[in-house]
């Protein structure tokens, strides 16, 4: 389990549980899960959708790409961790997954 994984688990909580307006992307994000749930926020977000767990998760339902697996993970996530109280605190922690982000990246292309 990489360092940031309780990080990611509360950006996610707060960008679906909160009025926190974040910007985030996939490529953040350490586990296969983490990365579905930022694609599918920022498709909302696209459509101009309200973002919401459970509306999130039901267009996923809709397109047949959800499991009972993915249902545990996003209970988890909806009800052990606590979102971020401000964008302040939660944009101070999307830059720490950045930097991991670009710093794992890094390792992987060197020499």
């Amino acid at each position: 389990m990489r360092s940031t994984y309780y990080i990611e688990k509360s950006i996610l909580a707060s960008a679906l549980n909160s009025e926190i307006q974040i910007e985030i992307k996939k490529d953040y994000f350490s586990t296969e899960f983490h990365r579905k749930l930022a694609a599918g926020i920022n498709r909302l977000k696209e459509l101009g959708e309200y973002i919401d767990f459970e509306l999130l998760r039901n267009k996923f339902i809709k397109a047949h790409k959800w499991s009972i697996q993915e249902d545990e993970m996003l209970i988890d996530i909806m009800t052990s961790t606590t979102p971020f109280a401000t964008k302040q605190i939660a944009g101070s922690y999307l830059d720490i997954l950045k930097e991991e982000s670009k710093m794992s990246l890094d390792k992987r292309f060197a020499i």
